[in-house]
């Protein structure tokens, strides 16, 4: 429990992230955060206890209407998860078949909620070799059940770039989509697939980018790639013609709004790019013979056109990504966080120099700062022993104490120096 309380991670087993199951926003965040606050004896104790309040601070809920609480709980009691549907320790073998509801039971007494799991689902729940590492922190902060659920199907896959391909049946269960929803694969790409992408690449430290697999124009399978942003910005940083694909087709093919939405809802990337290759190689682009350029590059997705032997001319060298802003500003996050350990270190070294009284007197101003939340309840318990509660410290020491802060480096400092040391490093290995 120590080390995940300093991480705030949750090994979550992946038959149970591959599970078909159809969860609200705030019911997987409780059914992980349940899961955290029981893991470590699972196996040993029949029933498990979390405070109301921290059970809150774990999934990012600030409302005093515990009656959301009580009513996710009991569809937690009610939701029956099949395992497994992707893989796993032959959990998904042909003939192999298992289902759960999520809890046993659950009671609440005052501020205190106790549970319990069925013992086919804490054997399945704990198992350290096949899990993936659930942050916490990061799943408090998903505005979607969509993103939650990706997030969950993408973070066993980090080390490996990329995830298995979903069946799109298969993945719509993932998701937790009920059957006959968003059954237009445009409107499941707009609705669900787009903003689930959207909210892992804002809140996670993942990038996700989506690959499509087509049997003639229907969509069957999709697969994610993932990357970091420290990666995709170094692979990109010196393309001085880098565009996205809606601006490749707004800028040199003419589309209007309504053909790029259709156009990328329709097609996948690489099926797309093949088809803008062919047309600039085609005989009739290049000698200027095309009247409407965008019909023409419609007919060669819809018609599968295929590039002929006699193109000699290579298209126009174009990379494309799928947002720079946003991999830039995940570089600087990055920065941002090796500055602030850095700072870190010297707050900490700072405050233990300070005389017994003023130290005292600053753990009593620090208690009110953390007021009623998860980070009181671990200090009460733990102290300064717990590195959570030193990084709240480092907070509360900048914003109450910034006279303990002004001779620490400053960020563009600290930047100049990283930038003076990988020169002298570059030249000394040149």
């Amino acid at each position: 429990m120590a080390e995940r309380e300093k991480t705030l991670e949750l090994k979550k087993h992946v038959a149970a992230i591959h599970s078909s199951n159809k969860l609200s926003l705030v019911q997987r965040k409780i059914a992980n955060a349940l899961l955290f606050n029981a893991y470590d004896e699972l196996l040993i104790k029949e029933e498990h206890q979390i405070h109301i309040r921290t059970l809150c601070n774990l999934i990012g809920y600030d409302s005093n209407d515990y009656k959301t609480i009580k009513k996710a709980l009991v569809n937690l009691l009610s939701t029956v998860i099949e395992w497994n549907l992707v893989d796993g320790n032959k959990l998904d073998t042909e003939g192999v078949w298992n289902a759960s509801s999520i809890i046993a039971d659950a009671s609440i007494d005052g501020a205190v909620c106790t549970y319990s799991y069925s013992n086919k689902m804490k054997k399945l729940l704990y198992c350290p070799e096949l899990y993936g590492r659930l942050n916490m922190v990061v799943q408090a902060k998903f505005q979607s059940t969509y993103g939650l659920a990706l997030y969950e199907n993408c973070i066993r896959y980090q080390n490996i770039e990329q995830t298995p391909w979903f069946e799109i049946s298969q993945f719509r269960k993932l998701m937790g989509i009920e059957e006959g929803k968003y059954a237009i694969f445009r409107d499941f790409k707009r609705r669900v697939l787009d903003k689930a992408m959207e909210e892992v690449n804002k809140y996670s430290p993942l990038y996700v980018v989506s690959k499509l697999q087509k049997k003639g124009r229907q969509v069957v399978a999709i697969q994610f790639v993932i990357k970091y942003a420290q990666e995709l910005l170094a692979e990109n940083q010196n393309e001085m013609d880098v565009v996205t694909l809606s601006q490749q087709l707004k800028e040199r093919f003419a589309f209007s709004k309504n053909q790029i939405e259709e156009t990328l809802s329709n097609y996948d990337e690489k099926y797309i790019l093949e088809k803008i290759s062919v047309v600039e190689t085609s005989a009739s682009f290049v000698k200027g013979k095309i009247n409407n350029v965008a019909k023409y590059l419609l007919s060669a997705l819809e018609g599968d056109y295929q590039a002929t032997k006699s193109s000699k001319i290579a298209p126009k060298s174009v990379k494309v990504i799928h947002n720079k802003q946003d991999i830039a500003k995940k570089l600087e996050e990055k920065q941002l966080a090796l500055y602030r350990r850095y700072q870190d270190k010297h707050i900490i070294e700072k405050f233990n120099k300070q005389n017994p009284a003023v130290k005292k007197k600053m753990l009593r101003e620090f208690e009110q700062y953390l007021g009623k939340s998860l980070y009181l309840d671990i200090y009460l318990r733990d102290g300064l022993a717990n590195v959570l509660v030193l990084d709240q410290l480092c907070d509360f020491i900048r914003a109450a104490k910034p006279g303990l802060v002004a001779s620490i480096q400053s960020f563009v400092e600290f930047c100049n120096k990283q930038s003076m040391i990988a020169e002298q490093e570059t030249l000394a290995l040149g």
